[in-house]
C-alpha cells in the first residue's frame, strides 16, 4: 500500500531517463532513486557541505580547485559525521519501499551515494564559497 507520503515524494521528483534495459537492481534503484533525490537534494547537501566548511576548513577558498577536489574526498572518507549527515539527506526523502531496498543492500547504497555526492561537490566547488 502506497502512502501520502510516498505518493508527495515521488511527485516532486524528477525523472531522470536513463538506459536501465539490462541493469542490476543497485544500478536500477541508483538511477531511479539515488540521482533524483540528490537532484533535489542539491540546495541542502551543498549547504550543508559549506557549513562545514566554515567550521573546520574556513581557508577553504584559498587553495586551488585540485587541492578542493582532494580535501571534499579526504573529509567524505574520514569525517563520519558529515557523511552519515549528507546519506540521511537522501535516505530521509526515500519511499518505505526504497527504504526497504536500501536496507537490504546499504552498505553498496552508501558507496554509492557517497560517490555521487563528492562528484556533486566537486563539479560546484565555486557554490561552496
Amino acid at each position: 500500500m502506497t502512502s501520502e507520503r510516498d505518493l508527495q515524494l515521488r511527485s516532486i521528483r524528477q525523472v531522470i531517463d536513463l538506459e536501465n534495459l539490462q541493469s542490476l537492481d543497485v544500478e536500477r534503484f541508483q538511477n531511479d532513486t539515488l540521482r533524483p533525490v540528490l537532484k533535489f537534494q542539491n540546495s541542502i547537501v551543498l549547504a550543508q557541505f559549506k557549513k562545514y566548511l566554515e567550521k573546520f576548513k574556513p581557508q577553504f577558498n584559498v587553495y586551488n580547485q585540485s587541492v578542493q577536489k582532494n580535501y571534499i574526498e579526504d573529509v567524505m572518507k574520514r569525517d563520519s559525521r558529515i557523511k552519515n549527515s549528507l546519506i540521511a539527506c537522501v535516505v530521509s526523502m526515500m519511499t518505505l519501499e526504497e527504504y526497504e531496498f536500501y536496507c537490504g543492500n546499504k552498505n553498496e547504497l552508501n558507496k554509492r551515494i557517497v560517490s555521487m555526492i563528492i562528484e556533486r561537490l566537486k563539479d560546484q566547488l565555486v557554490m561552496l564559497y
